[in-house]
């Protein structure tokens, strides 16, 4: 049965995030903290990522964002989780899925050497490693919750190829 506020000749504005885990030897995860939400709360740390550009693959996207936010240069190749986002009360987000990605393990000299990028200072304030058992004291509840739900998958050998028209996707 078709919904009333659905019109089947014009399908949803949808939006499509690629976001990135990324540890420590330690077992820590990188995350970033964005100027553009949450800025005045001690919450709002997320993993590094963002939006896919038109015809943008996933890999590709995150393999970008992660290099624009990190300026970390990381082989993307599984997904392991999806979590669908609702549309904003307030309409401004359109409703869509983050496909967190495997970033891997950073050696410990890897993992000193992470810096904010200065073409990043406009967009983010900082970024940092936060061991698992701290973070609800970073991120909100959603955040928090796809990040252990990434690392479980991972933990699990639950990675899933990423895939564009039947073959790997490249970056």
């Amino acid at each position: 049965m078709a919904h009333a506020d659905i019109d089947p000749a014009r399908p949803p504005r949808r939006r499509i995030g690629a976001v990135v885990l990324l540890r420590d030897q330690d077992g820590s995860v990188l995350l970033v903290k964005p100027l553009y939400k949450h800025a005045d709360s001690k919450l709002g740390w997320q993993l590094p990522g963002g939006g896919a550009h038109a015809g943008e693959t996933v890999a590709a996207a995150a393999a970008r964002e992660l290099f624009e936010e990190t300026g970390l240069r990381r082989h993307i190749s599984h997904a392991l989780m999806i979590d669908q986002i609702p549309e904003s009360e307030d309409g401004t987000s359109a409703e869509g899925f983050n496909v967190v990605v495997d970033g891997g393990m950073l050696t410990p000299e890897e993992a000193r050497g992470v810096r904010l990028p200065e073409s990043a200072v406009g967009e983010l304030s900082a970024l940092r490693w936060v061991p698992m058992g701290d973070l609800d004291a970073h991120a909100l509840p959603y955040q928090a919750a796809r990040i252990r739900a990434a690392a479980r998958a991972y933990e699990f050998g639950m990675r899933l190829p990423l895939y564009r028209c039947g073959e790997p996707a490249r970056v």
